[in-house]
């Protein structure tokens, strides 16, 4: 009989190895300059000339990000500022969890350092933040629900305040960020410091991001607006961009041109492609849920590849909140499975399972909660390391190749 302790003893020094080669990876081999690094890295570069009232005016970066990057920018190339800072965040959330948590688990803390060294949390992107902030919240949510603590810390609500004006992103986290709060100061009278640090944020965040709106009329995001766009929005490019790879005239994890979207629309009218986000949902019915079907299959199968058993939690989430009525692990479980199917459902040219990251990290809370409460079986905890074990054999195989080879990561690891 094989001991349920067996994988964790080699589990470990796999997961810090695989860590390693995905810093090396990530920081130092990958060519800069393509996507949105590319862009923001331009950005920066385009700040140290014009200044960064410039570079917050033009919406170019939230506040936020910009405030943490641009000093950054001045001592290192702006695109290895940008991974230098989504490091940082690695870094951050590996020793937040593990202290916040407090699980004094092993096999917690190597599932945490596999699942954020096996997407692209190390590209240059203002993703990271976000992500970082909307984890703080809802392991604080997580924390409230499990009695673990009476109240969401001050601090917590500063970093949802600030997720708000971090990326455009946040609306698809909207929904399950007010669960939190009705859940967590259900029958509770909220603080008047409560108020007064929400208010304080908001306001704050406000008064920063008056260059922009006064210059826009929106506050500062990513702005991934060009001039090459020729008139086309980004739904637009997107929806095109699927309609071309479906049929087999586009790589995958590629856009169609701005040019070619232009062209598409000039010979099939202006209501030939949905021009906003809604509208590609509604634009045409069975595609969507061609679509639908493909993506979410897609997201369990990248997802499984990242993060092993954690992005199957919602399954476990929602037995334990019906069987056992655990609030915690039915937050953590409907949370997990409403971003899937939301992102899912969004029509874009491919989806990158980093924008799943604060759930699937829940569902790697939910996992160890299990483990603990001792609602399932030993042979969970074993399956979870023994998937993630050679998922990092495979993973670190991958690395290192990509590193030998020094080839332009097109896909995920």
């Amino acid at each position: 009989m094989i001991k349920a302790s067996l994988p964790s003893q080699v589990l470990k020094p796999l997961v810090l190895f695989y860590a390693l080669l995905s810093i090396v990876y990530w920081l130092f081999i990958l060519a800069p300059g393509s996507g949105d690094e590319g862009l923001m890295s331009l950005y920066l570069t385009k700040g140290h000339v014009e200044g960064f009232y410039s570079l917050i005016q033009k919406g170019n970066f939230s506040i936020p990000y910009s405030l943490l990057v641009y000093p950054l920018s001045f001592i290192f190339p702006s695109y290895f500022a940008l991974r230098i800072l989504s490091l940082c965040g690695v870094i951050f959330l590996y020793f937040y969890l593990s202290q916040r948590l407090n699980f004094k688990s092993q096999n917690f803390k190597n599932h945490i350092i596999f699942y954020l060294s096996s997407g692209s949390f190390l590209l240059g992107t203002n993703d990271n933040l976000l992500f970082c902030l909307l984890t703080v919240f809802f392991t604080e949510v997580y924390l409230v629900l499990a009695k673990r603590q009476e109240r969401i810390p001050l601090y917590a609500l500063v970093c949802m305040i600030t997720a708000l004006f971090t990326r455009e992103m946040i609306i698809i986290y909207s929904p399950i960020i007010f669960a939190g709060l009705i859940l967590a100061y259900h029958r509770k009278r909220i603080l008047r410091k409560e108020y007064l640090t929400t208010l304080s944020t908001i306001l704050v965040w406000f008064v920063l991001n008056i260059p922009s709106i006064q210059a826009n009329g929106s506050i500062s995001f990513d702005n991934k607006d060009t001039d090459q766009q020729m008139g086309m929005t980004w739904p637009q490019r997107q929806y095109l961009s699927q309609l071309n790879s479906n049929a087999g005239k586009l790589s995958p994890f590629t856009h169609a041109s701005w040019e070619d979207t232009f062209n598409y629309v000039q010979e099939n009218g202006e209501a030939s492609l949905p021009k906003t986000s809604m509208e590609s949902m509604l634009f045409d019915p069975l595609f969507t849920l061609k679509e639908f079907v493909k993506d979410f299959a897609y997201m369990i199968y990248s997802g499984f590849r990242q993060c092993g058993l954690g992005v199957l939690f919602p399954i476990l989430g929602i037995w334990g909140f019906l069987k056992f009525g655990s609030r915690e692990l039915g937050y953590l479980g409907g949370a997990q499975l409403f971003t899937m199917l939301v992102i899912s459902l969004m029509i874009i040219s491919y989806i990158e399972i980093r924008w799943l990251a604060p759930v699937f990290i829940m569902g790697i809370i939910g996992i160890e909660n299990v483990n603990r409460s001792g609602k399932a079986s030993n042979f969970l905890n074993f399956s979870n390391q023994l998937i993630l074990f050679v998922l990092g054999l495979y993973g670190s195989w991958k690395y290192i190749n990509l590193i030998l080879e020094k080839q332009t990561f097109l896909s995920v690891v």
